[in-house]
C-alpha cells in the first residue's frame, strides 16, 4: 500500500498561553480534495499555514511523501508545495503572463533563466484555466473570479503536486464559486493533485470535495466523506446550531440547513 503524500501527528499550535490547535493528526492521499469547515476561530487557516511552512507547530511531526518536513529544502518544497493565502498579495502592475510566469520561480531561482519549458508550463497553465484572453490584461483589473484562476494558474505552473486553498470563494458569487472549484476539483482528479481548501460553505464542501474535515477549538471533531459529515446530529456538533438535511433533487447529494 503506497505512503500518504502528507501525514501530521500530534500538531499542536499556541500564540503565548493560547492554545490554538491541539492534538491535530491527520492522513492525506494523493488524488484528493479535502475541505476544512468548522467555525470561525477553530483553527483552520492556522492548520492550513502550519502545513504550507508560513508558521512552525509548537510540538509534533509533518511527513510529506514520506519524508519528515524539516528535511525539505525551501525550494524542493515550493516545488511540491503550492499556498494560496485568504488575502492575496498585490498584483500592481502586473498581467496574468507575468503571474503565472511566478509560479516558475522555485525551479530556476533569482539568477537561473528563464527557458523554453518555463515558457511552455506558464502558457498550459494559462489555457487549463481558460485565461488566454486576459493573459495580457492586469491582474487588478481583472473580477475577482478571474484573479483566483489567475493565482490558480500559477500554481499550476508551478507543477505542485498539493495546493494549500484558504477560503478561495469568500468573495465570490455563485457562479464564479462554482467555476472556482469544479475547476480546482477538475485539476485535482486530472493530475493527482492533493488539495486542502478552507471553506465555510458546508454545502460547497459536500458538493466538490473527497473528503471532509472539521475543526472546532482547535480539535478535529469529524472526518469523513460528505455523506458521513453530512448528518443532523454531526453538523450540529459542528457548528453549534440546529441543522437539518435533505438530498439535493437532481444529484442526490445531501444539502444542509438552518433549522
Amino acid at each position: 500500500m503506497p505512503s500518504p503524500f502528507l501525514a501530521l501527528s500530534r500538531i499542536d499550535y499556541a500564540i503565548g498561553p493560547k492554545s490554538i490547535l491541539s492534538g491535530i493528526d491527520l492522513t492525506l492521499e494523493r488524488g484528493r480534495i479535502y475541505g476544512l469547515v468548522g467555525p470561525n476561530g477553530s483553527g483552520k487557516s492556522t492548520l492550513l499555514k502550519i502545513i504550507a511552512r508560513q508558521v512552525g507547530p509548537k510540538s509534533g511531526v509533518i511527513s510529506f511523501d514520506g519524508k519528515p518536513a524539516g528535511d525539505w529544502g525551501n525550494r524542493a518544497f515550493a516545488r511540491h508545495v503550492a499556498y494560496m493565502p485568504q488575502f492575496t498579495p498585490a498584483t500592481d502592475g502586473m498581467t496574468v503572463r507575468e503571474l503565472v510566469a511566478l509560479g516558475r520561480f522555485p525551479w530556476h531561482g533569482t539568477l537561473g533563466r528563464f527557458t523554453a519549458t518555463d515558457r511552455s508550463m506558464v502558457e498550459e497553465a494559462i489555457v487549463r484555466t481558460e485565461l488566454e484572453e486576459f493573459a495580457d490584461r492586469l491582474v487588478a483589473s481583472m473580477s475577482g473570479g478571474e484573479r483566483q484562476r489567475a493565482w490558480i494558474a500559477m500554481m499550476l505552473a508551478q507543477n505542485a503536486r498539493c495546493l494549500l486553498l484558504d477560503e478561495p470563494t469568500s468573495a465570490l458569487d455563485l457562479a464564479h464559486q462554482a467555476s472556482v472549484l469544479s475547476l480546482v476539483k477538475e485539476l485535482s482528479h486530472e493530475r493527482r493533485l492533493t488539495v486542502i481548501i478552507v471553506l465555510h460553505d458546508i454545502n460547497l464542501a459536500a458538493r466538490y470535495c473527497d473528503a471532509i474535515i472539521a475543526l472546532n477549538r482547535g480539535r478535529i471533531t469529524a472526518e469523513g466523506t460528505p455523506t458521513q459529515i453530512m448528518q443532523a446530529d454531526t453538523l450540529q456538533s459542528i457548528f453549534g446550531v440546529g441543522m437539518g438535511v435533505f438530498p439535493h433533487p437532481v444529484r442526490n447529494e445531501p444539502v444542509s440547513y438552518l433549522l
